[in-house]
């Protein structure tokens, strides 16, 4: 399935596919038939693929050490929530005191996943593009984060959204009314 999708950038060309699953390892949720529904590839911060490097250079000196990066799902999107409950607690797990970072395409699509990625757990810490990648929104699992009392910003206001996390704020929860999502953001 991730070999023969191209569904995000981070899985182009299919060599770069190969070689992710060639350094990292695959989670996936699959049908009653054993068919893959949806996949997403972790690898180590460390591994020599386009996508984590691309991770360590934005992250500069604590992109280093360990570390594990979940890339964007592939597949049936309403199987995320699922999907990151199969991927999230074995990458803590190779991540050791490392972070774990998730990546997802920014695009309109993309925009209806936010909420499953900060159910999980993970906290939106920044919009950026990842070398020649297009725009990602980056997730990063914080455990024990103070949550203090959040602002709450429309994800349509992109400017005041770059502006905290630039800061070092964190979306760490958010509430969809009327089709519109507002991020809740705390200061890390």
């Amino acid at each position: 399935m991730l070999a023969r999708r191209e569904a995000s950038s981070l899985y182009r060309p299919r060599s770069e596919v190969l070689r992710m699953l060639a350094v990292g390892q695959a989670f996936g949720v699959c049908g009653p038939r054993g068919e893959p529904l949806a996949a997403m590839i972790e690898l180590p911060l460390t591994a020599d693929v386009e996508a984590a490097a691309a991770l360590r250079q934005f992250l500069g000196r604590q992109g280093l050490g360990r570390g594990s990066v979940l890339a964007p799902p592939v597949g049936d999107r309403s199987l995320l929530p699922e999907l990151l409950g199969a991927a999230l607690v074995p990458a803590c797990r190779h991540a050791g005191a490392g972070p774990v970072w998730a990546v997802l395409e920014s695009t309109p699509d993309a925009e209806d996943l936010l909420p499953a990625y900060l159910d999980a757990g993970l906290a939106l810490r920044a919009l950026r593009p990842l070398n020649g990648l297009s725009p990602c929104w980056l997730f990063s699992r914080v455990p024990g984060m103070n949550r203090a009392e959040p602002v709450w910003v429309p994800l349509a206001d992109r400017a005041r959204l770059a502006a905290l996390l630039s800061r070092g704020w964190s979306a760490v929860g958010s509430e969809t009314t009327a089709g519109a999502t507002t991020l809740a953001l705390c200061p890390v």
